[in-house]
């Protein structure tokens, strides 16, 4: 490579890095004194689509919001589309959520590899199951059901590769959202777009604004940025800041460790929380007693089939305790081929 050469490429790079912090620097200073002092705010509780904002596969779920910046496959599609640019293989999952008070969530997702870039979709779908009705004088009218369904199509494209500087990805989600109680049903759409930057390697920056939608939806909107490190290819570190606009601004950490000798990872998290959030009556005190209130922890393994050798199987699982309401239990399968 000659000088010239050389300096193009270094040129390129440090137009890449500009972009990448001016992604997340602004941000950073902007939110993270607030987090830190657990600001509350003044909306909180007053939006629609409060189940747009569970997580839907046990790796996030164990991660949190720090999986923004390191997620792959189909889990694109909940934390940052962009990352659908990166998809090299096919991949198909299906997840079971066991949430506290017995509300039952499932989300099937899967994701195909295009020219530089990939597509996606998937379905979320979150009932408690039937209900009580009662009138205005309390008295009993019959059960009821309810449920929750969104619909989500997604793209993400790789606009510029290493060899110009830095892997940067962009991505989009279109969301049809449905809300159901009894006989009425509602419909809205919404809208999630992302950014993915690896500007050397092992090392990730991502963003991404969730649930754009018209003031008659009256969805929260969300935004979160990143970023995460790899060390010596096993163990990954994350943090990311999550500002939404009807809820405490919040900080993430998160932890994946990788055993190549068993196809297997153990993953931790902790997100902070505010003081109305502190519950000793809890299944596992020690998590809210002893201001830890926010960690989640879990572990995935994979399987590669002597008969399909291009194929593989992973199975993640993933727990989230809420306090008095009880632990949230997540199952994920994954098939890429």
């Amino acid at each position: 490579m000659n000088s010239q050469q050389h300096g193009k490429r270094q040129r390129a790079k440090g137009k890449c890095l500009a972009v990448a912090f001016r992604l997340l620097l602004p941000f950073t200073i902007c939110h993270l004194p607030f987090a830190m002092a657990y600001a509350i705010s003044n909306n909180a509780g007053t939006k629609n689509g409060e189940f747009l904002n569970i997580a839907t596969d046990a790796r996030g779920v164990a991660l949190g919001d720090s999986v923004v910046s390191m997620v792959t496959g189909a889990d694109a599609l909940r934390w940052n589309p962009a990352a659908l640019g990166m998809t090299d293989e096919k991949e198909v999952e299906a997840t079971d959520i066991q949430y506290y008070q017995g509300v039952q969530i499932e989300n099937i997702a899967g994701v195909f590899p295009i020219q530089e870039g990939g597509i996606g979709a998937n379905v979320f779908y979150l009932t408690p199951g039937s209900l009580d009705g009662r009138d205005l004088n309390g008295n009993q009218t019959g059960s009821f059901n309810f449920y929750d369904m969104v619909g989500t199509v997604g793209f993400g494209k790789k606009i510029f590769t290493r060899a110009e500087g830095a892997d940067i990805s962009v991505g989009a989600n279109l969301k049809i959202v449905q809300e159901t109680i009894a006989n009425q049903s509602f419909q809205n759409p919404a809208f999630d777009v992302g950014a993915l930057v690896s500007p050397i390697d092992d090392l990730n920056i991502g963003l991404n604004v969730r649930d754009l939608s018209s003031g008659k939806a009256n969805f929260s909107r969300e935004i979160i940025g990143g970023a995460s490190y790899t060390i010596l290819k096993l163990f990954t570190g994350a943090f990311a800041i999550d500002y939404a606009n009807d809820a405490p601004v919040r900080y993430s950490v998160g932890g994946e460790y990788k055993i190549p000798e068993f196809d297997a990872a153990i993953r931790a998290g902790y997100t902070n929380h505010d003081p109305l959030d502190s519950s000793i009556d809890s299944q596992i005190p020690a998590l809210r007693g002893a201001s830890i209130a926010g960690l989640t922890m879990g572990a995935g393994m994979g399987y590669k089939p002597p008969i399909w050798p291009t194929t593989r199987f992973n199975l993640d699982y993933a727990m989230a305790p809420f306090g008095a309401l009880g632990i949230s239990h997540t199952v994920t399968l994954k098939f890429h081929w």
